[in-house]
This record gives C-alpha cells, structure tokens and sequence, in this order.
C-alpha cells in the first residue's frame, strides 16, 4: 500500500473515523521498537506564530509575520499590501535683498524627502487538519511603517549692521511604527459524546483582528515678520507647513466553523458527520484492534462494512486516505510506527475486503499529533486513537 503525508486542502468529499484500542503498551508488555525505517508520518502543523514587538520597517513580509511563508501542511492567503508613495517636502529659497547698501545673501532650506512606506497587510493562514477535524486558522498581525520629519529651521541672519536675526525652529516630528496583533483559533475534533441519535457538534469560532491607525502628522509654518531697522528693512521670510496624512489597516475575519452528527443508520457506533462536501463516520470503543496491535478485529468487519455500503450510495471516489492517530501514551517514535501500520491495515482491508481500488488508496500516520478529546482521560485517550478515511469524489 503505497503512504504519503496528504494535505487536507484537496480532500473534498468523505472522511470515515475508526477508534481502535489503546496506544499505550501494557505494563507487562516489553517496550516497544523504535522502526529502523522512515515511514510515511505526516509532521504536525506548524503553531500559530506570535507577531514580533519590534518589527523594523525594512523587514521582508516573510520576516515579520514568518507564517505567511508558504509551506507544506497550510493554505495562506496573502491579504494585499498598501503602498504609500515617497512624499517631498520641497526646499525653501530665502530670496536675497539689500540691507544699507550692502547685499544680503540669499539662504536655502533643503528639500526633505518622507521614503515610501509600504503597509504590510499580513495574511490569513488555514492550517490543514485530518478527517473530522476543523484545522486551525490565523490571522498574522500587520504592520504601518513609522517615519520622522526632522527640525527645519529658518537660519539666523547677520546684517551688516551687526544685528542678528534669531534663528526659528520648526521642531520635528516623528511616528512609531505600529504593529496590529494577530488573532488564531486552534485545531478542533469531533468528540464521541452524546446519547441517543444525537452526536455532539463541534465549534470552531470567529477570529477577528483589529484595525490599526497612525495619525495624521503636521509640522507647523515657520514665520519671520518684516523687519523695519534705521539702515532699511529686512522681507519676512517663512518655512511653509507641512501635512503627512495618516494610515490605516482595515480591521479581518474568518467566520466560525462547526460540524453535525448523528449516527449511521443500522449501527449502534458508526458516527456520521457532514461538513459541505465531506463526510465522516467515526465508531466508539475497541472495535478495530487489540492493545499496541495492528490487525482488524473480525468484530470490527460489521462497522467498517456498514461504512463501504454508506459511501458506495455516495459515488464511486477518486481517491482515499487512510490516516492513523494514537494517544501520547509512549514515545513519539512508537506512536508514529503504530499509527501507520494501522492505517495500512483498515487500508489492505478497504482493498481486499471492500472492493476499493488499491491505486486510489494512501496511508499517513500522525501519531499523537492530532487529538480530538482531553489526553490526561482514559475516555478521551480512547477517542484520540482511531483511523480516518478521507474519500475524494470527482
């Protein structure tokens, strides 16, 4: 059977979930193997990122918000950068004039030049999950560069006289950056609660990340009045005033998510929950293997052959993953090894026993990497080891 680590963003159809029996080797059972060889375990997704404090103006989108990155294992949504065009403060000529017969020179304040700015927008991140699961998302934080607009100053002028015009200083003014946080909502399974026909939903909720501003800047006029003196009088002269318009981020969401179920017409534990266009059947309790074991119940054949005649009324599909998952009792590395080999198993027997072509089917082992109940209970250990079938319709 061939294995390989499956992204959930091209499965479109039906996903089946089987719990099987503990992944915790028994107390007087030897320990188990470390496999000597590399089987086909899909990583964990990444975390969701924290954005940095101090994000400098000059760092690449990748750098600041380091999960807008593509990789393997999420979908990410660039959300559109803002550029702020370069704005030049034009300099300033302090014409010449004569003052008691003797000419003034002229003086020039230079031109000062804002950079562009671009307004990093961020992303929005939607992690993949296995069958049954609603995978996480994120919205990365954004960021509006910060600038300064230094001092002018209308330089001091020396008569011929020998009176002395003061200087006047415009004093600068200066914007921080501004960083927005980002918002996430974590990875969520469908638990096995609930009595009767009714199957507990699972919720995922909204995220929403907060616009972000920076005011508007001002730098005010510089003024000398006219100056009326025995030898002549000098003009006025004036820095004109300065506006820099503010910025802003619009605030982003992502909506909730949940999942339904009910259970599997003609079963007593075949859980079935429909989410758009897929599907999932889950089954409680030790139906499929024996303790740290990897071969089918004979027991087990009612619920997984109940589960084949509910997806053959569905369409013939174009391809299937099967997916194992453990508890976090044990090493990473057994738990990885076990939950492989136990997908290849439900995944010889969907072949051998089902009817489904072996050309279309694929095995992942995920180990403990994605839990759907509380691991520190015997019930929810219980309902975090299972199989997942992903079926794929045209």
């Amino acid at each position: 059977m061939r294995s390989a680590r499956v992204s959930m963003s091209v499965l479109a159809a039906g996903v089946l979930v089987l719990t099987g029996c503990s992944g915790e080797p028994e107390p007087d059972a030897p320990p188990a193997a470390t496999p000597s060889a590399t089987h086909s375990a899909a990583e964990e997704k990444p975390a969701p990122t924290d954005e940095p404090e101090d994000a400098p103006t000059s760092a690449p989108a990748g750098e600041r918000f380091p999960q807008c990155e593509p990789a393997e294992g999420k979908t990410v949504t660039m959300l559109e950068d803002e550029v702020i065009a370069a704005q030049v403060i034009p300099e300033v000529v302090v014409e010449a004039f004569e003052f008691g017969g003797e000419t003034v020179p002229a003086q020039v304040i230079e031109a000062v030049t804002i950079p562009e700015r671009v307004i990093d927008r961020g992303c929005i991140v939607e992690y993949d999950a296995p069958g049954g699961c609603l995978g996480a998302v994120e919205i990365s934080g954004a960021f509006i560069p910060g600038y300064s607009l230094p001092a002018r100053v209308l330089p001091e002028v020396t008569l011929p006289d020998g009176t002395v015009l003061e200087e006047i200083v415009v004093d600068g003014v200066a914007r921080p950056d501004v960083v927005v946080e980002g918002a996430s909502a974590e990875e969520v399974c469908q638990s096995e609660e609930g009595e009767g026909t009714y199957v507990s939903a699972v919720y995922r909720p909204a995220i929403y990340r907060a616009a972000g501003y920076q005011d508007v800047s001002y730098q005010s006029v510089a003024y000398r009045s006219v100056q009326y003196l025995d030898d002549g009088h000098v003009p006025g002269a004036s820095i004109p005033g300065v506006s820099v318009p503010g910025a802003s981020v619009t605030g982003e969401s992502v909506p909730g998510a949940s999942l339904q179920g009910y259970l599997l017409e003609g079963t007593d534990d075949v859980e079935v929950t429909d989410e758009d266009e897929s599907v999932s059947y889950s089954s409680e309790g030790d139906v499929l293997f024996g303790n740290n074991e990897d071969e089918i119940r004979p027991e087990a054949e009612a619920a997984l052959e109940a589960v084949v005649a509910d997806i053959e009324q569905r369409g013939v599909p174009a391809a299937v993953v099967v997916e194992g998952h453990t508890d976090d009792v044990g090493t990473e590395e057994h738990n990885l090894d076990l939950s492989e080999r136990r997908a290849e198993a439900v995944a010889t027997w969907l072949v051998d026993h089902g009817g489904l072509d072996a050309g279309l089917v694929t095995t992942a082992g995920y180990g403990f990497a994605h839990p759907r109940a509380d691991n520190t209970t015997d019930e929810g250990r219980a309902q975090n080891r299972r199989v997942v079938i992903t079926i794929k319709f045209d």
